[in-house]
């Protein structure tokens, strides 16, 4: 199951979240 919600999450971010956003992301966050 986990890896199930792993790959749909991988399939969503990469849809609808562009790599730069995504590590602006991951920078804002930590």
């Amino acid at each position: 199951k986990q890896k199930e919600g792993k790959k749909r999450m991988k399939q969503i971010g990469s849809v609808n979240i562009p790599q730069e956003a995504f590590v602006q992301i991951l920078k804002s966050s930590s």
